[in-house]
């Protein structure tokens, strides 16, 4: 079997990885692992903006506060500190390496409302296209460093590690050479920023990949998942039976769009913030009126420039037949990102040694239980800038690795397109925007029964965590809604739910000095018998 050797190997190739890959090319060799190219990522889909406070009515503190009020009561406050802090300096470097912010007729930097927000802070590059030319900005970025090497179309299916549990590479195959592996080495460490989780669901703005496979690869090599419970639902999404879910920015509403039912009433008509509320919220309440039996639209007949703020919404409802600025837009909410995921510090730092997550695979508590609206662009960077500063330090040496120690786990086969099928209309109906104990057991059996087929899925590991998760939480918050306990209990506040491969050491204890998690103390424990 092929064997190569790099300081860094890091597995995907969204905004994290690239901008991982691109900080970290000063400290040594880059090996960027992804199943598919850059342009295929979330990020680069991403319609949305950044959020920075760097308007004159605006500072850090008060994106500090909005940040915290929408985690109800799950987020970590130093990591809401550090996102918010670090966001004027991301701005800067942006501006540095060639990202051109949309600009207001007076030349500067054009701020926007998104929900939940408190001031106008969010920056878009292209209008609709912020994720896009960020990433674009990068990849040329990129191309300037001949230490970061590339391959694309690989599947990695395991990492590897030492007698002493550190992680030092992975073993991958191209997808369309099944036979052949190869294991790739890190002599520093191995970074996975793989995404989240939307594919899991029939409805989601997530691209293909998005099917957690930095989960299962962590919680093989030992690593704690965190609060895998909640998965946030974009309330707006073109509503085309037989076509995949299209994401109608929240820029949209934040520039005036009005959410309607077939009556012409405004659903949020009754919320101080109205359809600038926060996304769990807005997302149940239309979900609500369709169960209903009434359909919602968006109403964006009244902004004005429609089609230069929004060139791509616009592109894409033309497409179908829509024209935005005298139609109204049929929407539902889809599965869009995960607050969840691989507990780690802002730097990415795991517990377990020499393996580090950024970007949405990872969790360190800024989000909590509902994601602001423009913080996620944000955390993949200020992830990045951590790590970066992270390896700078002396006492992060490389460290030779001895290729005969390697220590294997089971190998994680890819899922055929049937099985994904099956898993997504199971996911949907038991931990979809509203949950019940009655939905979420009947959705852990038959996942449970696919795993006895399929003993080496990594999709179906990562659906029953998430629905176990569930069903260990007794209680509705942010983006985890349960019908039969509608409210928040107050015993749960700052309390997480944590899974950990049982055969490692318990996380399950009342001081973990090793690994600088706030809150750890607190923890639920995640239901995993079997059915």
């Amino acid at each position: 079997m092929e064997t190569l050797k790099y300081d860094f190997v890091i597995v995907g190739s969204g905004l994290a990885g690239i901008a991982a890959a691109y900080l970290l090319s000063s400290h040594g060799s880059v090996l960027l692992l992804s199943k598919d190219f850059p342009t295929e990522s979330n990020s680069f889909a991403a319609q949305g903006g950044m959020a920075a406070a760097i308007g004159m009515d605006d500072n850090v503190n008060l994106h500090a506060k909005d940040t915290l009020e929408t985690g109800n009561g799950l987020s970590d406050p130093r990591a809401v500190q550090c996102l918010a802090e670090t966001a004027p300096r991301i701005v800067h470097w942006l501006q540095e390496i060639g990202v051109s912010f949309d600009q207001s007729s007076t030349g500067q930097i054009s701020l926007g409302l998104e929900g939940a927000h408190s001031r106008r802070r969010i920056l878009h590059a292209g209008g609709d296209a912020t994720g896009r030319k960020l990433m674009e900005a990068l990849m040329v970025a990129l191309k300037e460093r001949p230490n970061i090497h590339q391959l694309v179309n690989m599947h990695v299916l395991t990492l590897l590690q030492n007698q002493n549990g550190r992680v030092i590479g992975a073993r991958a195959q191209f997808a369309n050479r099944t036979q052949e592996k190869i294991e790739f080495y890190a002599r520093r460490a191995v970074i996975l920023a793989t995404g989240g989780v939307g594919q899991l669901f029939q409805r989601t703005t997530n691209p293909r990949g998005a099917t957690g496979d930095g989960l299962v690869l962590a919680y093989d090599a030992g690593a704690s998942l965190r609060n895998l419970e909640f998965i946030q639902f974009h309330p707006t999404t073109l509503y085309f039976n037989g076509f995949p879910a299209f994401l109608i920015s929240e820029a949209v509403r934040g520039a005036g769009g009005i959410l309607v039912d077939d009556f012409g009433e405004a659903v949020m008509k009754d919320y101080p913030l109205r359809d600038l509320e926060a996304r769990d919220l807005v997302a149940r309440k239309i979900y609500q009126r369709m169960q209903e039996g009434r359909h919602v639209y968006l109403d964006c007949r009244h902004i004005q420039n429609f089609q230069q703020k929004f060139p791509n919404i616009f592109a894409r409802c033309i497409s179908y037949g829509i024209h935005p600025t005298r139609d109204l837009l049929p929407v539902f909410p889809a599965a869009h990102f995960m607050m969840g995921g691989i507990a780690t510090e802002m730097n990415g730092q795991t517990d377990v040694e020499g393996l580090y997550a950024i970007g949405e695979v990872a969790c360190t508590g800024a989000h909590g239980a509902n994601r602001l609206a423009s913080n996620s662009l944000l955390e993949c960077l200020v992830m990045a800038f951590a790590l970066d500063e992270h390896f700078r330090s002396e006492n992060n040496e490389e460290s030779e690795v001895n290729v005969s120690l390697t220590q294997y786990q089971m190998e994680r086969i890819p899922d055929s397109q049937e099985l994904l099928d099956q898993v997504q209309k199971v996911m949907w109906k038991a931990v979809g925007i509203v949950r019940d104990q009655c939905s979420l057991d009947k959705g852990l059996k038959t996942i449970v029964e696919l795993q006895q087929k399929h003993p080496q899925s990594g999709l179906l590991c990562t659906a029953r965590w998430i629905i176990a998760s569930a069903i260990s939480r007794q209680e509705s918050r942010g983006a985890h809604f349960r019908e039969d306990f509608p409210v928040p209990d107050p015993r749960l506040h700052h309390v997480d739910t944590w899974l950990r491969r049982e055969e490692f050491p318990s996380i399950y204890k009342d001081a973990c000095d090793d690994f600088n998690i706030s809150q750890k103390i607190r923890r639920l424990s995640v239901v995993m018998a079997e059915v």
